[in-house]
């Protein structure tokens, strides 16, 4: 059994483009999720638990709501999968935090990468999150 594929800080650096491009997509299909929440709310708030039964006025419009919504939180999990499949860890999403295995001083560690940043500037220890994130130029 092999362990986590180990990135050089060039590596990462090399990824953040194509990590963006997920991002972009990302927001967009956040954007409709909320869209679909307020639809959904306003729905609920008219009409209460009537809503779920078969009965109600609206209950095909709060149905294809919700299959929309499953279906895009999906979509989310795909775009984790998609920077898993670039070796990243999703820490977060809002702000996104992205995190890869590398080595720091003889020590494990990880590139922690946040949206907006050019290059890998950051790490933490493996046991850390990004409050614990340091420089690059700082000694553990």
């Amino acid at each position: 059994m092999t362990g986590p594929r180990i990135y050089e800080r060039h590596e990462v650096d090399e990824l953040i483009l194509s990590l963006e491009e997920i991002l972009l997509d990302l927001d967009n299909h956040r954007a409709q999720l909320q869209e679909l929440k307020i639809r959904i709310n306003a729905l609920e708030m008219i009409w209460g638990e009537d809503l779920r039964e078969s009965s109600c006025a609206d209950h095909h419009e709060f149905k294809s709501h919700m299959a929309e919504m499953e279906k895009i939180q999906g979509y989310f999990k795909s775009c984790a999968d998609k920077i898993g499949e670039l070796g990243g860890q999703v820490k977060g999403l809002n702000p996104p935090l992205i995190d890869f295995y590398g080595v720091q001083d003889g020590h494990l560690v990880f590139w922690c990468w946040t949206r907006g940043e050019r290059e890998i500037g950051h790490w933490h220890h493996i046991d850390e999150g990004f409050t614990d994130r340091r420089e690059i130029a700082e000694q553990p």
